[in-house]
């Protein structure tokens, strides 16, 4: 329970300084008031929008009134659409969502019996094929897989559509899905694949797995309940948080293809100095790090006993 609640203690404090951070952006970038109606308007309109956005007031009651609305969920309005930041941003989420729940799931199959497959034939054909892989998925920019995917497969093939979000039948939004989705998920699949590769090599050189392999323990058994479960407990910590990742990194990849996302709307946002909305998005991507990082602490000791009895 010491361990869960000291967990809760660091995200609250991450949260805060999240918060702060962006009640400063709001100042930092420029004067509000002038980057909601423009530079052109008269004296008495920037005064009497001052003091409607509460901008009069001391600095201290500011950050307090900010603070207290960051805990109702309240970030304001956006200068641009003019309608609840966080309404705005959790439209955008979901659609991100779509989009980063398939790109996780897929680069967890692909890593983990590729990253097993490689460290068990290490130096061999197989294992370089895998290396080679993981190299170029992590070098290669999302921006260029995505362009070269739309060329492929979209003009010249015909097989999918370049760029958006439609279709009414199932078959149809996945077809809309699976570009974006593989560029998404390419970068956190050969990183995965890298780690699982690397984890399972230490643990194959580790005083017990030579003990099970002295006791006449079948090869594939050795690898799959005493090296690759091991190798499952870092991989988890580190799969779990790609999510957050995935949501939050997601600008270029749906920007590509027209994604109406999170990322994008962010992307737009900052361009258009729509600061209500920039400073939402950083206290929401800190929410989610903060949730899932939680998540995967409390999984991480259901799976490691050593934790738990600590």
């Amino acid at each position: 329970m010491s361990y869960i609640a000291q967990r809760l203690y660091h995200g609250f404090i991450v949260l805060f300084a999240a918060a702060s951070i962006s009640f400063v952006l709001m100042f930092i970038i420029g004067d509000p008031v002038l980057m909601r109606i423009g530079d052109d308007a008269t004296q008495e309109t920037i005064d009497r929008v001052r003091q409607q956005m509460g901008l009069d007031r001391p600095l201290i009651v500011q950050y307090g009134q900010f603070m207290w609305g960051v805990v109702q969920g309240d970030f304001g309005l956006s200068y641009r659409h003019q309608e609840p930041v966080l309404g705005l941003l959790i439209s955008r989420l979901g659609n991100s969502i779509i989009l980063a729940v398939p790109a996780l799931l897929l680069a967890i199959c692909v890593s983990i019996p590729v990253g097993v497959i490689s460290a068990m034939h290490r130096n061999r054909p197989i294992d370089f094929i895998a290396r080679t892989f993981a190299l170029v998925g992590q070098a290669a920019p999302n921006f260029w897989v995505g362009i070269m995917l739309i060329l492929l497969f979209a003009i010249h093939l015909r097989w999918l559509p370049a760029s958006g979000m439609g279709g009414e039948t199932l078959g149809e939004k996945l077809k809309y899905m699976i570009m974006p989705v593989f560029t998404l998920s390419l970068l956190t699949m050969a990183y995965l694949t890298r780690m699982m590769r690397g984890a399972v090599l230490e643990l194959m050189g580790q005083d017990f797995v030579r003990t099970a392999r002295a006791k006449g323990l079948s090869p594939r058994r050795v690898m799959y309940r005493h090296v690759v479960r091991n190798a499952m407990l870092p991989y988890v910590t580190i799969s779990g948080l790609q999510l957050g990742s995935l949501i939050s990194g997601s600008m270029v990849v749906e920007s590509v293809f027209s994604w109406p996302g999170f990322g994008r709307f962010l992307l737009d946002s900052i361009r258009l100095m729509d600061i209500p909305v920039v400073a939402g998005a950083l206290t929401l991507v800190a929410v989610m790090y903060v949730v899932l990082a939680f998540i995967v602490d409390v999984i991480y000791t259901l799976l490691d006993p050593r934790l738990r009895r600590s």
